[in-house]
């Protein structure tokens, strides 16, 4: 279940920045406002005689039809629904009909209810309150302003259109109304993004009045949504090109489809859908899902060599079309990439939330990070979670494999035959942390395929990935699997490949195996917990040399990434070195590892020792402008002038902004820093 809120504390709002008066919205606004009890199963209803925060309950806000307009999550596994009204009454609603797509719901209730007011479009900044049934104390009001808005890829849903607030947001406020200073409806909280120990950290999403309005006129109407279909499908652009514009790229046409027949082409930058400017996927998929449910066409403006060409989408989907994949905005990426989304479950382990890959009737394949030293794991699947075991293995590498009955018998397999040079676009497929299920991700390219000669070597991909898709399958726009995801950031992502599933299969029967699986799962254990326990500012030697033994121990680069950066922090730049250096050696083709080493030495003053990994960070990314400043540096300090020289050409056609500081800095370059 997504983190989701309501809030507490007064109406009162500023009407302006110059000290004027402080002004509340009318009081009856909050009629417009109700609790919603649902009853899941195994557990209590919320309302009299259950302690508040410990029974699931939400928000729900009236539309101007007289409907009630919920979050989709609060009342899913509900077997009934009840509502609490301002007076304090309770009485049961109906589920209309619902649309997981935008985590909308609508219910009615047998009595008339006061409906919002809708707002135009708020301004950036402009005050705003979140009223909802926080911690189902009943329904209350905080304050703040509109964030941002338009917001299309917060991750919660397929289909996104929200306004962000920074009014304080608290579990029981799904569902619930963020109001303008008039008490004039903006949109329904839906999700928040939280720290570590849920404290709301002010980034809270809410869906505009557009999306909401459009969705439930459609459920009250037809009790579905369609959403038009394209026929393409878009990926964010390359570097280079983001240095231009920021605009999708068609990758892919549907063959017949909307946009094929409308003239497009692939690498066609998409710029504008319906007169809105479109900067990612999603941005599109969020202006697509705002058009009416009967809308015939669609104006879309598109950028090919430099011209703009406007072309005219006749969409010939209907309410009474089966919703595509596509048209959904659920997976609008080639369609066999989205049916490998069957083959790759959500579970719980050591992490709580992870993915998993299928590779064969009753096999699973996960990161060894993901279960460390846990013999059980449980697998989500559509019938109901499953109990899952680890098989022991002597494959020393960042992969487990799981055993599991129960899996779907028409399910589909993932297959171990791809063969690396196919890569190209990739797609990493794994579970999403704010909806709880398993999506495809934004595609990306191959930056390198394993290192010759590494053992453990990993693919190389931009294609996004996000916690909670380790695990998950990463693979070609055919469907094909490259790998099994383990993680990054920055842009460059990793995944463990194929062959080393392989590896994995055929070292159950090595009398290590148990042994091997037990000690490395329990350093992964050890290292995690030394992690959460090492306070870096107490100067505790002891603790470092112990932490840097133990994550060594993993030889998992994850781990040994992290606790090298809590290494450096804490001063101890040596053991962050060795562990830095241990990741590079395991996996050298690996941007993270190289810059992660790179900065260890940077900070111990190690500059000529640098050379050598910032050259070889160039040769996998040279249009990266962080290696490339890297280079420059050690270069100008680490007495290697003709690796500063390449590193500066290369900046002028990646960053030509940055190069001219750089060219300053070689030119008059200041004493090297001494350690830190």
């Amino acid at each position: 279940m997504r983190t989701l809120t309501a809030l507490a504390v007064a109406i009162m709002l500023p009407s302006g920045s110059s000290g004027e008066t402080l002004h509340g919205f009318p009081a009856d606004t909050i009629k417009s406002v109700v609790s919603v009890l649902p009853v899941w199963p195994g557990h209590a209803q919320g309302g009299a005689g259950t302690r508040p925060g410990v029974a699931p309950e939400g928000s729900g806000v009236v539309l101007p039809s007289g409907f009630i307009a919920t979050a989709w999550h609060v009342i899913e596994p509900a077997n009934r629904i009840d509502v609490r009204m301002w007076d304090g009454r309770v009485l049961p609603a109906t589920l209309i009909a619902s649309d997981a797509a935008s985590d909308i719901a609508l219910l009615r209730v047998d009595v008339d209810l006061p409906g919002f007011e809708i707002a135009p479009p708020p301004a950036l900044a402009a005050p705003a309150c979140a009223m909802g049934n926080a911690w189902g104390l009943g329904i209350s009001v905080t304050c703040g302003v509109v964030s941002a808005l338009d917001i299309s890829d917060a991750g919660f849903n397929p289909v996104e259109h929200f306004v962000q607030t920074d009014a304080a947001a608290n579990p029981g406020v799904s569902g619930g109304a963020l109001v303008d200073a008039n008490g004039r409806l903006l949109g329904m909280m839906s999700g928040i993004f939280a720290s570590s120990g849920d404290t709301n950290i002010g980034v809270n999403f809410a869906v505009s009045t557009d999306l909401l309005i459009r969705v439930a006129d459609a459920l009250a109407e037809d009790g579905i949504v369609t959403y038009p279909d394209p026929g393409w499908s878009l990926a964010n652009p390359g570097r280079k090109q983001l240095a231009e514009k920021a605009a999708p790229v068609i990758s892919a046409l549907q063959p017949g489809g909307a946009a094929e027949v409308a003239g497009l082409l692939p690498d066609d930058l998409v710029t504008h859908v319906d007169g809105r400017r479109v900067l990612k996927p999603r941005d599109a998929v969020a202006a697509l899902s705002l058009l009416p449910e009967n809308a015939a066409q669609v104006d879309v403006r598109v950028e090919r060599a430099g011209r703009q060409i406007t072309a005219v989408l006749l969409l010939n989907g209907s309410p009474t079309d089966e919703p595509s994949a596509e048209a959904l905005g659920d997976c609008p990426h080639p369609a066999p990439v989205c049916q490998l989304r069957q083959a790759v479950f959500l579970i719980s382990s050591f992490d709580p939330v992870a993915s998993a890959t299928r590779i064969g009737p009753n096999l699973l394949v996960t990161n060894r990070h993901v279960v460390a030293n846990q013999p059980d794991v449980v697998v989500f699947t559509p019938d109901g979670p499953r109990d899952g075991r680890v098989v022991p293995s002597a494959y020393a590498g960042d992969l487990a494999l799981i055993e599991v009955d129960g899996l779907p018998t028409t399910g589909i397999i993932a297959e171990l035959d791809h063969e690396q040079a196919a890569i190209d676009e990739t797609y990493a497929i794994g579970a999403d942390v704010g909806s709880q299920e398993v999506r495809v991700f934004d595609p990306g390219a191959l930056i390198a395929t394993p290192a010759p000669g590494a053992d453990l070597g990993r693919v190389h991909v931009t294609s996004y990935m996000q916690p909670g898709v380790s695990g998950g399958a990463l693979v070609n726009k055919d469907g094909g699997l490259v790998g099994i995801n383990a993680g990054g950031g920055e842009g460059r992502y990793e995944a463990i490949p194929v062959a080393d599933i392989r590896a994995l299969l055929s070292l159950r029967d090595d009398p290590r195996a148990t042994e091997i699986t037990a000690s490395l799962g329990s350093a992964l254990a050890d290292c995690v917990d030394a992690m959460d326990a090492l306070d870096v500012t107490a100067g505790q030697d002891k603790d470092l040399a112990a932490l840097a033994d133990t994550c060594s121990a993993t030889q998992n680069q994850g781990q040994l990434l992290e606790a090298g950066r809590i290494l450096a922090r804490a001063g101890d730049f040596d053991a962050a070195i060795a562990l830095h250096g241990q990741a590079v050696d395991q996996v050298p083709n690996s941007l993270n590892a190289r810059i992660s080493l790179l900065v260890s030495l940077q900070l111990a003053g190690r500059f000529s020792e640098m050379t050598h990994h910032a050259r070889r960070a160039m040769e996998l990314a040279q249009d990266d402008p962080q290696v490339l400043r890297f280079a420059i540096q050690s270069g100008v300090w680490g007495d290697a002038p003709e690796l500063a020289e390449d590193a500066y050409k290369a900046l002028l056609q990646a960053d030509p902004t940055q190069a001219q500081a750089a060219r300053r800095f070689i030119d008059s370059a200041p004493p090297a820093p001494t350690r830190q």
